[in-house]
Order: structure tokens, then C-alpha cells, then sequence
């Protein structure tokens, strides 16, 4: 018995080291473009749907639900829109149901969708915010130092640039309000808490947890009375976005899916999603929470399977596909996360970048990469022509490969671009995916020549409520390392409504961020929080301020000038 013992544990416990285990069969298609315009009817008709006597969602007005809990004297608002014209609309319907002031408002997650158009449902009512205690933290990382490219991602991702015609939907939401004309308000949490929160809000008990999974900040709403789950972006009819293609930290999916436990193991009753539509009964809410854990975990466990036996994240991302019994839930199907996508985070996640292949560790340049890939195609005619003929052939990734290698070494060579754009659109018009069919059509308009810059409005209020450390670190990753390198200066701000002293030393490159003023200024700056908070957000112009009164610089104006020009996007 022993010699078959210790062979078990062996088998068990030593991970194997052949790549040849598994045969890669590419996974079949899981949906249809065809059903993707059906998930419209998921929101494609805005509505306030009474889910059970005094709780109410809101459905289709923007991107996300918002969520009424009517209380004695006053109303509960979970979730507050993506925008001050998307929280009006729902806020219009909610007055219909009564005019109850807005005794509290819970955000379930930092992102815009649920944030922005807090303002607007708080009125004056001055109501308590709550959430988790990390929820501010990622509100001031998304708004100042990651900015620029998650915003521009966002808006191909979400398809803002693309016409009715184009946009079909955005997979657990009909559209995501931003234009220049869209206005933001943010309210900062009030109440936060580490794991589990019981409050009781005008007769309404609440119990709030923390449960990560689509963000760190994660929390579920439960009224245990009613039996009513709210469990935020944990779970919506869609195949999770354990990945988003705009970006975004690791999603420890291991922990969605102990998150997921952790709610059905409370027997909901109802269950009242932040995207998509409510469900009643205890056991068909327990399916597919059960299915949803399932398919996250089902997800990870096999791709650190994978990972074990030496396979890449490519090969990886070929192999693993849902069983049958849950790629045929109408949850999983893969209209926002993609399995794809999630094993390629996963991997990364645990390993990060590097494949295991050591022809990936000191790459070739880009620009290398392409000129030789020019060459060994036989020169840019012949590379153009390889192309065409991949057109002609519909195999539009590989004709869209080739073009950027073409661009890449010559941007003005005007057939690769309608060869890129025609591959693009190809491409986009395909998937049944939201997410990549509203990032390639994007990006063909880009070929183009869209511009993708937004001018969405944020109030004075909302830069004002942005921590100043916040404010000086969004400069800092801004640090141009041409302009600074031979530079070497240090800064001293004086705060005077805060009573706040910051530096800033710009030297040879970096740019270091104090709470404190360092010795031997070369500058000092004398005015208010507000003041520089709107000077930074480009609401106000120092030249204006320094006239008024309101910016006093010592040690040269042409030295603050020349240390400002050190921050750049370019």
C-alpha cells in the first residue's frame, strides 16, 4: 500500500512539466450578433420596475441601474448614474413614486457609471454617502493619474463615437452617457467601513460587506427583512468582466467567486443587480449565483492548470472554454467579460508579463519588428499586396496585422490605412462581443481621423473634494523626461485656507512628492487649496491668479514658469 500511496501524492502534488498534454481546439462561438441585439431587451426600454413593495430599480436611463429603497421619511439611492442628465432622468421617475427627501446614498463600487450623477439625487438634502473604505482611494486614482487612457479606452470600449447604426448596445446597458455636454457631480463617502457594516436608515435595516470581485471596493447590499440582495457589479447577465479591455487592476477572480459564496449563501429572495434586470425566487437565484461562481472558478482553476503544465497565455487562452451546462446560461453569456480575455489577466495576475519563452524576454523593437517583417515579405509592395490578397480572403486579423507593421514604418501610406480600416470594420462588425465590436469599429474611425477627445465637464465641486496629494501626484506622472532631465529644482507650496505645506522636487528626470516643505526652496508658493486645485484642473490661469492676488510666487516667475513646463502629457 505504501509504494501506491506515495504515487498518489505525487500525482497530486508535483505539477507536470509537458506541454503536450492537452491538444489546442480553438472554442466555439458562445453567441451571435443576432443575440446580442436580443440582450437589448434587457434595457432597451427605460423603466422604474417595482421589484417588491417600497424597493424600486431604474433600468435603461444610462449605463448602469439606480435602485430606490423607500423608507419612513425619506428614500435610500443605490447607485447614482453616470452623469447629472442620466441621474435626472431617474431621479424625475423616482419623484413619481413619492418626494421623500434623500436621507442616504450607498455607493456599491467606485466606477463612473455608479458615482457621477450623485449631486443631482442628493439635491439639498445633505444625505450621509456610504461605502467601503477603499472606494476613495480608487475615485482619486481613476480621476487624476490614470485619467487620460482609461478615458479614452472607456469611450472606444463603450462605443461613444459610434452611430445608432454602429452601436448595438454596450452588453449590460444601452449606452454609456459622455459627451461634451454631459456634466459629472461626485459626493465623497461619509460613512465607510472595512468588512460589514448594520445600519438601520429610516426603518430600513441594511446590512452592507465587503465582497471584491469586479473592483477591491466591492460591497453587497442585503435587507435582511425582505430577503433583497443588492450585489452590486459582482453579478449581471452577462459573463463576467473579469478583464476590461479599457483597463483596470488585477481582478482577483479567485475572490468574485468566494464573493459570490458569500451571497448565496444568504437565499436571496431577490436579487437586484447594478446592470440588467431584477429576478425573484429563492432557487432561481441560487442557479445562477451557483453558475456564476461556477464559471469564475471553473475559469481560474484551469488556467492555472494550464499555467502548470508551461503553457503560454495565448495557448492558454485557446484551450479553456465553459462545460456545456454553463456556456448555455443565459448569464454567462460572453456580451461584456470574455473567457479569452480573463485567462490572459488570470496569468498575469499570477506570473505577470513574461510568457515563460525566453524569445519574449528582450523582445525586438517595434520599429525593428517591422522593418524586418517588411523585408522578409519582400519589401512594402509586396507586404501591401500579402495584405489585399488577406482582404480578399476575409482574413481580416491577419490583413490588420500586416497593416500595422506597413503603418508602423510608413504612417502615411494611405492603402495600408484603408486596408487597416476595412479589417476593422470587418472585424467589429462580427462580434457579438460589445466590448470589441465597439473597440474595432472605434478604432476604424480613428484610421480615419476621429478624435477621441472628451470634454466632459467637472464642477468645481468635485475638483475641490479631490485630496491634494492626489492633485500633486496626477502632475508627477506627467513629468516630461526630455524637459527635466539636466533639471533640478525644488518647490514649496503654502496652503493657506488649509493650513497644508507641499513640495515638489523635479531632478534629473523624477519628479518627488512631500506632505512637508523641504529645506532650501528654490521657489515658494503662497495661495489656497481651491485656488491651485483649479489652476491644476485648468479651471483657472496662474497669470490671472498671480494678478488678482490670489498666487504669490517667490524666487522668479520665469522659475515657476520653467518648473510647470517640466508636466506634460506629450
Amino acid at each position: 500500500m505504501k509504494p501506491i500511496f506515495i504515487t498518489l501524492l505525487l500525482l497530486i502534488f508535483i505539477p507536470s512539466c509537458t506541454t503536450t498534454e492537452e491538444k489546442i481546439v480553438p472554442p466555439p462561438p458562445v453567441a451571435s450578433v443576432q443575440e446580442l441585439i436580443q440582450q437589448s431587451k434587457e434595457f432597451n426600454q427605460p423603466e422604474v420596475i417595482e421589484v417588491t413593495e417600497g424597493v424600486h430599480v431604474a433600468i435603461g436611463y444610462g449605463l448602469a441601474n439606480s435602485i430606490l429603497i423607500e423608507g419612513k421619511d425619506g428614500n435610500i439611492i443605490v447607485d447614482c448614474m453616470e452623469s447629472n442628465e442620466a441621474a435626472q432622468l431617474v431621479k424625475t421617475e423616482f419623484e413619481k413614486i413619492n418626494n421623500k427627501p434623500t436621507k442616504a446614498i450607498i455607493y456599491t463600487h467606485n466606477h463612473a457609471d455608479h458615482i457621477f450623477g450623485a449631486g443631482v439625487f442628493a439635491g439639498k438634502d445633505n444625505p450621509q454617502i456610504y461605502s467601503h473604505e477603499l472606494t476613495n482611494y480608487y475615485i482619486d486614482r481613476l480621476l487624476n493619474v490614470v485619467q487620460p487612457v482609461i478615458g479614452s479606452r472607456s469611450y472606444r470600449m463603450f462605443g461613444i463615437f459610434l452611430s445608432d447604426d454602429e452601436h448595438i448596445n454596450c452588453g449590460i446597458g444601452p449606452s454609456l452617457d459622455a459627451n461634451d455636454n454631459t456634466t459629472r457631480s461626485l459626493l465623497r463617502p461619509t460613512v465607510t467601513f472595512k468588512d460589514q457594516l448594520e445600519i438601520e436608515i429610516e426603518g430600513v435595516k441594511i446590512q452592507l460587506a465587503h465582497v471584491p470581485g469586479e473592483t477591491d471596493d466591492q460591497l453587497y447590499v442585503w435587507l435582511p427583512e425582505q430577503k433583497i440582495l443588492l450585489p452590486g457589479d459582482n453579478i449581471y447577465k452577462a459573463f463576467p468582466n473579469l478583464y476590461t479591455i479599457r483597463g483596470t487592476p488585477y481582478r482577483d477572480v479567485k475572490q468574485w467567486a468566494n464573493s459570490l459564496d458569500k451571497m448565496r449563501y444568504l437565499r436571496p429572495e431577490f436579487l437586484i443587480p447594478s446592470h440588467t434586470r431584477p429576478v425573484k425566487g429563492a432557487d432561481e437565484i441560487e442557479k445562477i449565483l451557483t453558475d456564476y461562481a461556477d464559471a469564475v472558478r471553473y475559469v481560474h482553476d484551469q488556467t492555472i492548470r494550464l499555467m502548470n503544465q508551461g503553457f503560454n497565455p495565448n495557448e492558454i487562452a485557446e484551450q479553456v472554454q465553459l462545460p456545456n451546462h454553463l456556456a448555455q446560461s443565459p448569464y454567462l453569456k460572453e456580451f461584456y467579460g470574455r473567457v479569452d480575455w480573463s485567462v490572459k489577466n488570470i496569468f498575469n495576475g499570477y506570473l505577470g508579463w513574461f510568457d515563460g519563452d525566453a524569445a519574449t524576454l528582450l523582445p525586438l523593437t517595434e520599429n525593428d519588428k517591422a522593418e524586418k517583417m517588411i523585408a522578409l515579405a519582400g519589401g512594402e509592395n509586396e507586404m501591401l499586396q500579402k495584405a489585399q490578397t488577406a482582404m480578399e480572403e476575409k482574413e481580416f486579423q491577419w490583413a490588420l496585422e500586416l497593416s500595422n507593421y506597413l503603418l508602423r514604418m510608413n504612417p502615411n501610406n494611405e492603402n495600408a490605412k484603408n486596408i487597416r480600416y476595412e479589417s476593422l470594420l470587418q472585424l467589429g462588425q462580427q462580434q457579438s462581443n460589445p466590448n470589441a465590436r465597439n473597440y474595432f469599429l472605434t478604432q476604424a474611425r480613428e484610421t480615419k481621423g476621429q478624435d477621441l477627445n472628451l470634454r466632459v465637464k467637472r464642477s468645481k465641486k468635485m475638483v475641490h473634494a479631490i485630496p491634494m496629494r492626489a492633485m500633486f501626484e496626477a502632475m508627477a506622472v506627467k513629468t516630461n523626461p526630455e524637459k527635466s532631465k539636466n533639471f533640478n529644482k525644488k518647490a514649496v507650496f503654502n496652503f493657506t485656507d488649509t493650513n497644508e505645506k507641499w513640495s515638489i522636487h523635479v531632478r534629473n528626470g523624477v519628479t518627488e512628492i512631500q506632505s512637508f516643505a523641504l529645506e532650501n526652496a528654490d521657489l515658494s508658493i503662497e495661495t489656497t487649496a481651491v485656488v491651485w486645485k483649479e489652476i491644476v484642473s485648468k479651471l483657472r490661469k496662474p497669470i490671472s491668479e498671480i494678478t488678482k492676488g490670489n498666487l504669490k510666487i517667490e524666487g522668479g516667475m520665469s522659475n515657476f514658469s520653467e518648473m510647470m513646463g517640466m508636466f506634460s502629457e506629450e
